[in-house]
């Protein structure tokens, strides 16, 4: 594998326009493991997976038109023909805003069906980091994710991955709202079986919840796919009608979850759902390939209840 951390900075400097992520990405970019690390103002690191990023760019070249009356968005800019909210980062999570001249790059991030540019103090490399790594921190910090710690220049850092998920909420503050408007009309589905469901955002649950809730379902949830994994034997396959995993989840992720409930025969009529804000055409191809009847990108409720009314068995 080569050495993006050494080659990050050379790159920004020899290319002011911007930067292609695929030059950047040392391995596969649908690696769930992979993670794009950058600096905040505190000097903290933080980190975002790869496969939710479609492009860095010089934040000083791109055109915004500027938000006056919204203290999280920038403004709007027009990246390649789409327009682009702009967040800065610092401004979202809660620390000190720098100097506008401090800011190097944006970070384009494209899921949940939305296109958010995040301005960044600075890159610092792209690393692995497996699930079994990060330690769950959302109880002390409702922003983050997990915690874990990262090698940036021969030195062990800590580093903060963000909740993604909250930040999307954040940034598009109607997403809750529509969500509870559009399955507000949903009618109750007749089955005693029960949704086996793991993700490792509390919003994401809380969101699933109220779903599950207004379509007359019962469900189990979980914080991670382990979790769920330990539970299955104390669940009579008979009672469940579908699973639903997340991709990116702490110890064990999405990937492994199919893996395990596909490897096992007494599950094999049980249809699964990737309900993820990760997921490229590439990697889509990958999870139905491997086992996965349907992806749904976050956080389309309406999206989800269809999908789970036609694969619930």
């Amino acid at each position: 594998m080569e050495d993006y951390e050494e080659n990050i900075e050379n790159d920004i400097e020899e290319d002011d326009e911007e930067l292609d992520l695929v030059a950047l990405v040392s391995a596969n970019a649908n690696d769930t493991s992979q993670y794009l690390v950058f600096e905040g103002s505190d000097k903290q690191f933080y980190a975002k997976n790869v496969s939710k990023i479609e492009e860095l760019l010089v934040y000083k070249d791109i055109d915004i038109a500027l938000n006056h009356n919204d203290s999280l968005i920038v403004g709007t800019a027009d990246i390649r023909g789409n327009m682009t909210t702009i967040i800065r980062f610092d401004e979202w999570f809660g620390t000190e805003v720098l100097p506008d001249e401090e800011y190097e790059l944006i970070v384009i991030a494209h899921y949940g069906g939305h296109r958010l540019g995040i301005v960044v103090k600075r890159v610092e490399c792209i690393v692995n980091i497996p699930a079994n790594t990060m330690t769950e921190n959302s109880d002390n910090d409702e922003k983050t994710s997990f915690i874990t710690k990262v090698q940036i220049a021969q030195k062990e850092q800590m580093c903060i991955i963000f909740d993604s998920d909250k930040l999307l909420l954040d940034v598009f503050v109607t997403i809750d709202s529509k969500a509870m408007e559009d399955t507000n009309s949903l009618k109750k589905v007749n089955t005693d079986k029960m949704i086996v469901f793991a993700d490792d955002s509390k919003f994401i649950r809380k969101m699933a919840e109220s779903l599950f809730v207004k379509m007359g379902l019962k469900y189990k949830m979980y914080d991670n796919g382990q979790l769920l994994i330990d539970d299955l034997p104390n669940i009579p396959t008979d009672e469940i009608a579908l699973f639903i995993t997340d991709l990116e989840m702490p110890v064990l992720g999405g990937r492994e979850v199919i893996k395990f409930i596909r490897n096992d025969k007494q599950y094999d009529g049980i249809n699964v759902i990737v309900h993820t804000n990760m997921s490229n055409d590439n990697m889509s191809d990958s999870l139905l390939d491997n086992g996965a009847q349907e992806i749904i990108g976050k956080v389309d409720m309406l999206a989800l209840s269809e999908a789970m009314i036609r694969l619930m068995v």
